[in-house]
């Protein structure tokens, strides 16, 4: 059915995956494949941020002082990694990923009431996606986010060597990536996070994917320092405090 946003040539133009040797605590089935992430669970009573990482990026990267620095925010945390990355098994895959990440939520289990999803860049995309599908979540943050699939990755040369058209990409965009709408829909929290000086994606990326949400349960905050790439390590405590404002909004710290 969507036979431009899932074919290889898409996959290499949009992922850049790489392997690593760290174990996960977590391991996923999806089918043949096997998704790897890293589940910190410090705080038995609070709720759990599940965070999707960047298209350059591997969960194992978060751990660490950087797990620590989120940790302050009072919630627990699960990186998911995708198809290919990191000690995932399988290939990358637009199309699969959508589903593995429901798979992902289903299997950590848990009230959807007291689950945030995290979607860093590429991951945003995900993030959306997941409060669609499961509009029982209770909050997501979108950082560094993507509000227009086709700003980021046009693919017309993908798609001509597809033997698609423009108009076939944009209905397979519209059916999966279609953001206003489905911020639309969703009635629980949201957390915009974007740096002023973000040249990736400017944030005008930001200040849409904040507009489009109509639950009134809403906030947009634009960093003055870090970029695309250094947003968390220029930020990192004022998006702790962030998050545990978001915690304390839904009542799961």
């Amino acid at each position: 059915m969507f036979e431009i946003l899932s074919s290889e040539i898409v996959s290499r133009r949009v992922f850049y995956p790489r392997s690593t040797f760290d174990k996960p605590n977590v391991t996923i089935d999806v089918g043949e494949v096997q998704i790897a992430c890293h589940d910190i669970r410090r705080y038995p009573d609070a709720g759990t941020v599940l965070h999707f990482h960047g298209n350059g990026e591997v969960a194992s990267d978060y751990l660490g002082s950087l797990a620590e620095r989120f940790l302050e925010c009072g919630l627990n945390f699960c990186f998911a990694e995708y198809r290919g990355y990191g000690a995932s098994s399988g290939s990358p895959s637009l199309v699969d990923a959508l589903a593995d990440n429901v798979r992902i939520v289903d299997q950590l289990g848990g009230p959807l009431e007291k689950l945030v999803i995290y979607g860093r860049s590429l991951g945003s995309l995900f993030a959306v996606d997941l409060v669609a599908r499961r509009p029982e979540i209770a909050g997501i943050v979108l950082e560094s986010g993507i509000a227009s699939f086709l700003e980021d990755w046009p693919l017309i040369e993908e798609t001509k060597q597809l033997g698609m058209t423009s108009a076939d990409l944009r209905n397979e965009v519209e059916a999966l990536f279609d953001n206003r709408r489905k911020l639309a829909d969703y009635s629980g929290h949201l957390l915009v996070l974007h740096a002023a000086n973000d040249t990736d994606l400017d944030i005008s990326h930001a200040e849409r994917l904040h507009a489009w949400a109509t639950t009134k349960n809403k906030r947009l905050v634009i960093f003055p320092t870090g970029d695309h790439s250094t947003i968390l390590m220029e930020n990192s405590h004022r998006i702790s405090r962030e998050l545990a404002g978001l915690a304390a909004r839904i009542g799961i710290g």
